[in-house]
């Protein structure tokens, strides 16, 4: 649906050490957004969109859409 409206989309899955490889992995491809889901499992303030999404929300040099 992406390429029929002109918009360059891909996508990946990548598993492994979630906080260091999201980082690595967007940045050696150059992304322009990483788009990460929040779980919240813990009790803290910071649980109400996760700490893997916490940390690349407040990690990343490329922009961030959390959704929840």
């Amino acid at each position: 649906m992406a390429a029929k409206k002109g918009v360059d989309l891909r996508g990946e899955i990548i598993r492994g050490s979630t906080k260091k490889d999201i980082l690595n992995f967007a940045n050696r491809w150059d992304y322009d957004l990483i788009v990460i889901g929040s779980s919240g499992a813990g009790s803290t303030k910071e649980s109400f969109i996760g700490s893997v999404a916490n940390h690349i929300l407040h990690t990343s040099k490329i922009p961030v859409l959390v959704v929840k």
